[in-house]
């Protein structure tokens, strides 16, 4: 087994006939490097405000007024106001030296996503109305700080959900009306404090109920016997809660039931959180893939490896966030694109290599044209070139990435200091510097009664991070409506820390609650789940 080049640790080469198939050559770092760098490229920096460098114009983007090439507003970057530079390949040059000359010349858009009415605040979003301060998503409509999220309606603060309306405060949830504070649930409504319930209606505090309604802490009552319960409690006070958000994570430690990995419909696969998949392995967060291999936030994907955010691929490797590729190698932010390496914001393009910013074209090289049998013996010619270089088949180097890695995805999954990042080779960003002026939020009041519309765009500090954020009048609505106190931590955080509970990327060995034999999960032991199960055991304690 090889060293990685990256973390020295040993690591085993899957599937060896991917690479030869593809004509690529084995991987020199292990999978999850691999899959660090990938994440790395990834923009999840602030949204701020810069200037459209070809308009002039402000706009809202996740790249940096410092981003080390042109950002075009994206509308204009799809238009035909301008022309993609393009050079000649250097033979005495490394490739990767022009490809990054190339990109740093090349206009990029600011935004991913389109066809969206009102979501200025907001990146990777299609098919959207009214969404503030959210990423990751389509099809939703009056929604605000929002990540991973599809098909929703009328919802603040939720996380890879489904099929959501009028809820708050959830995490990995589907199909769910007027939910709030709960995870893993599917068909459930008008609850709170709900884990891994299935088809429940008017339950609070409770875990692991099938199809069950006017539930507490599990315990079946009368409807007026829930309502007699339920009336005294202060739904609208933050205090109370805080104290219930306590009293939950020790239900999830003591009493409820977790299943050792979360897959539906799945046969011979192995990862965390995929759905219909065949033959993938090492596979995290992905909906319809067969025969895959350390794959990462995908859908409908087949054949492929390493690849990150790609959504309808085939036969492609090195991929991150991108849409409709079959037989791509290596490629940033493309769609609609085939029979191509080294792509980076290309459209509708074939047969290309080492191009950036290119739309609707083919057989490019350095985003220079060329016949047909030109370009495939300049590309011949390059690979060896690349391969003498010690380069070929590796991803794009760290400079390529768009931000520094601390304001990009790898770092919402790992965290890495400002040391250790320039150690990797990669950038560090700095923030802008907010003003630490503001109110308290811990001094606003504990009761929704209490929201007032001057508070509205009043700049606060937000408990423990005292970064400073505002409100905006959509929210207060939202809060009045339903009764809720106003959240005194930054928007970011809260999100982050819902997402903790889907993180974890490192499989644990344990021994299954049940039936005592090991089992591989994904909850860390600080967690400190005592009941966690196979699959066998977890259809017979839970169903």
């Amino acid at each position: 087994m090889p060293n990685c080049k990256t973390c020295n640790t040993k690591f085993e080469i899957l599937a060896p006939r991917f690479y030869g198939r593809l004509g690529i050559p084995e991987p020199r770092d292990c999978p999850s490097c691999r899959r660090r760098q990938r994440l790395g490229f990834w923009p999840y920096g602030i949204l701020q405000k810069r200037k459209c460098d070809l308009s002039g114009e402000t706009i809202i983007s996740a790249h940096s007024p410092n981003a080390h090439f042109p950002v075009y507003k994206r509308e204009y970057w799809f238009s035909d106001k301008w022309a993609a530079p393009q050079l000649e390949i250097d033979w005495d040059r490394p490739f990767f030296d022009q490809l990054y000359e190339l990109q740093c010349k090349t206009p990029h858009f600011h935004q991913l996503g389109k066809n969206n009415v009102n979501c200025d605040y907001a990146d990777d979003v299609w098919e959207c109305k009214n969404a503030y301060m959210s990423r990751s998503m389509a099809d939703c409509e009056d929604v605000y700080y929002i990540y991973r999220v599809l098909y929703s309606r009328d919802c603040m603060d939720i996380t890879y959900c489904y099929e959501m309306e009028q809820s708050y405060e959830c995490t990995y949830c589907f199909k769910c009306y007027n939910l709030k504070f709960s995870l893993d649930c599917r068909d459930c409504s008008d609850s709170q404090f709900l884990y891994n319930c299935r088809g429940c209606r008017n339950c609070f505090m409770s875990w692991n109920l099938r199809n069950r309604e006017y539930c507490i802490l599990n315990k079946q009552y009368t409807q007026e016997e829930y309502r007699e319960k339920m009336n005294p409690l202060h739904l609208n006070s933050r205090k109370f809660f805080d104290q219930m958000k306590e009293k939950f994570k020790n239900h999830l430690k003591n009493d409820a039931v977790h299943k050792a990995v979360f897959q539906a419909n799945c046969q011979q696969s192995s990862g965390n959180y995929i759905t219909n998949c065949k033959n993938c392995n090492n596979a995290f967060y992905t909906e319809d893939g067969e025969d895959c291999l350390h794959v990462m936030r995908n859908a409908r994907i087949k054949t492929c490896m390493d690849t990150c955010g790609l959504l309808r691929g085939e036969l492609c490797y090195g991929i991150c966030q991108s849409t409709d590729l079959h037989n791509v190698q290596f490629a940033l932010f493309s769609a609609d694109c085939s029979d191509s390496q080294y792509l980076d914001q290309c459209y509708n393009c074939t047969n290309c290599f080492g191009c950036v910013g290119l739309k609707r074209k083919k057989y490019c090289i350095l985003n220079k044209q060329y016949k047909k049998e030109d370009y495939e013996k300049l590309v011949k010619k390059l690979i060896g070139k690349i391969t003498k270089e010690g380069e070929y088949g590796e991803f794009f180097p760290w400079k390529f990435a768009y931000n520094g890695y601390n304001l990009s995805l790898g770092a919402f999954y790992e965290a890495l200091s400002q040391k250790e990042i320039q150690e990797l080779g990669a950038k560090w960003e700095n923030l802008p510097e907010n003003r630490k002026e503001g109110i308290d939020a811990e001094t606003l009041s504990d009761f929704s009664e209490a929201i007032t519309d001057d508070l509205i765009g009043k700049p606060f500090l937000g408990a423990e991070t005292k970064q400073p954020f505002a409100f905006i009048k959509q929210e207060f609505d939202f809060y009045r409506k339903y009764k809720l106190p106003l959240p005194i931590l930054y928007p970011e955080k809260r999100n982050r820390r819902r997402f903790e509970k889907l993180a974890p990327l490192r499989p644990q060995k344990t021994k299954c609650f049940g039936c005592k034999k090991e089992i591989t999960a994904y909850y860390p032991p600080e967690w400190g789940y005592k009941k966690v199960v196979c699959e066998d055991c977890y259809l017979k304690l839970v169903y």
